[in-house]
C-alpha cells in the first residue's frame, strides 16, 4: 500500500497513509451522522450530529494508527525491523523488514495489534459509562460507547484465522510451534485465509441481496483477503521451492559495473553494446555499492545532457534496492525482490560481491524442481 501522505516517525517507525483513508473517515462521519447517532440519540442537530461524526471519523483513525503501532513496538523489541505503517480505507498495515526468529515472537507481535483494540474499545466504554454519571450530554455519551463498541468488533474480526488478518498470523505462529517449519505454517494460514476470504464475499452477496449495505463492505473484505492470502501463499511456496539455500550458491558476478563517475553518454557508448543487461549494479568513487541504474532511465537521458550527467545523477540509490549478504537465505531475497530485475549481494562494509537476477532465481528453482532437497525433519 503506497503512502500518499507521510506523517512522520513514531517510536522510530515511518508513519504515513493512503489517500483512501479520507473514504474510510468520510463514511465513518456519514454514517454516524445519518443513521446512527439519531437513532441512539435523536432531538439533536443536524450541525452536532456532524460534529460527533467527524470527530470518531478522526477516531477511528487514530485507533488503527495504535492498533499497527502495537505490532511495531513489539516488533522492534523482538529484534524485528519495521519499514513502515500505512493507514488506508480498510484499516493499516505494518510491513516488516525481517521474519520473527521464533513462533512466541511471532504470536505477541500479531496478538498486539487485537489486544490494543480490545484495551481502547475498554476505555471508551468506560468513558462512556463515566461521562454519562456525571451527565454529559447523551450525544457525547454515545459517540464514545459506538467507539469503544466499533474498537472491541475491529479486534474481533481482525482475529479471524486467515492471513493477512491478524489471526492468521496467530494461526502461522502456532503451526510453526508444532511443526517446526514456517514456511509450511505460513502456507497453512495463507490457505486458511483464502477460504475465509471466500466465506466473507458469499455472505456479502447474501446479505446485499436482502438490501443490507454491509454487504457490498463485506465483499470488498471478502476480495482484499481472498487476494493477499493468495499472495502469500504464493510466496510461501517459494519459501518452501528455495529451502535453505544461501545467497552465496545462487550469485553471480556482474558482466558490467557503473561507476557514479562515469558519464552516461561514455556509458551508453563503452559498456551497455556488450551486455544485455537491463539494471547494472553502480558503486561508488570508494569501491562500494551505491544502487543499480536501468537502462531506461539512461536512454531517456536527453542526448545534448548525456556527456555532462554522471550515473550518481539518475541511479536508484541503494537504500531502494534488495541487498542480501552472501549467507541469507534465497527465500528472503526472492520476496524483497518481488518482481524487481537485480538484487545486489554486498558484505558488511557495502563492499559488492555479486549480484542475483531473475535469471540466477530461475535457474535455482528448475534445479531445485530436478532434484529436490529434503526439509529437515522436525519433532
Amino acid at each position: 500500500m503506497r503512502q500518499t501522505v507521510r506523517f512522520g516517525r513514531i517510536f522510530g517507525v515511518d508513519v504515513g497513509a493512503n489517500w483512501s483513508l479520507l473514504v474510510l473517515i468520510f463514511l465513518v462521519t456519514n454514517g454516524l451522522a445519518t443513521v446512527v447517532l439519531p437513532e441512539l440519540t435523536p432531538g439533536h442537530s443536524t450541525t452536532g450530529y456532524w460534529s460527533a461524526g467527524a470527530v470518531c471519523g478522526l477516531l477511528i483513525a487514530g485507533s488503527l494508527l495504535l492498533h499497527e503501532l502495537a505490532h511495531s513496538v513489539v516488533a522492534r523489541r523482538a529484534g524485528v525491523p519495521v519499514e513502515r505503517i500505512t493507514l488506508w480505507a480498510l484499516g493499516g498495515v505494518s510491513v516488516l523488514g525481517g521474519e520473527p526468529a521464533s513462533p512466541r515472537s511471532a504470536f505477541w507481535i500479531a496478538a498486539a495489534g487485537p489486544l490494543t483494540s480490545i484495551g481502547l474499545g475498554m476505555v471508551a466504554g468506560g468513558g462512556a459509562l463515566a461521562l454519562s454519571l456525571f451527565g454529559a450530554p447523551q450525544l457525547v455519551v454515545s459517540s464514545a460507547l459506538w467507539l469503544g463498541t466499533i474498537n472491541v468488533f475491529l479486534a474481533v474480526f481482525n482475529l479471524l484465522p486467515g492471513n493477512p488478518l491478524d489471526g492468521g498470523r496467530i494461526l502461522r505462529a502456532v503451526l510453526w510451534r508444532r511443526s517446526g517449519d514456517p514456511d509450511r505454517a505460513e502456507a497453512g494460514a495463507a490457505r486458511a485465509g483464502q477460504v475465509l476470504g471466500v466465506l466473507l464475499i458469499a455472505l456479502g452477496f447474501v446479505q446485499s441481496f436482502t438490501g443490507e449495505f454491509a454487504g457490498l463492505w463485506l465483499v470488498l473484505v471478502g476480495l482484499m483477503i481472498m487476494t493477499s492470502a493468495g499472495a502469500e501463499s504464493q510466496t510461501a511456496r517459494l519459501r518452501i521451492a528455495l529451502g535453505t539455500t544461501r545467497v552465496a550458491d545462487v550469485m553471480s558476478a556482474p558482466r558490467a559495473i557503473a561507476y557514479d563517475a562515469t558519464s552516461v553518454d561514455r556509458f551508453l557508448a563503452e559498456i551497455v553494446p556488450g551486455t544485455p543487461e537491463l539494471v547494472y549494479p553502480v558503486v561508488d568513487l570508494d569501491g562500494r555499492a551505491a544502487g543499480t541504474v536501468a537502462l531506461h532511465r539512461l536512454v531517456r537521458v536527453p542526448r545534448s545532457l548525456a556527456p555532462s550527467t554522471r550515473i550518481a545523477e539518475i541511479r536508484t540509490p541503494l537504500k531502494d534496492v534488495p541487498v542480501a549478504g552472501p549467507d541469507d537465505r534465497v527465500a528472503d531475497l526472492a520476496v524483497r525482490m518481488g518482481a524487481r530485475t537485480l538484487a545486489l549481494v554486498i558484505d558488511h562494509d557495502h563492499r559488492l560481491l555479486g549480484v542475483v537476477d531473475q535469471q540466477d532465481l530461475g535457474r535455482r528453482l528448475r534445479l531445485l524442481a530436478e532434484h529436490p532437497a529434503p526439509r529437515p525433519e522436525t519433532a
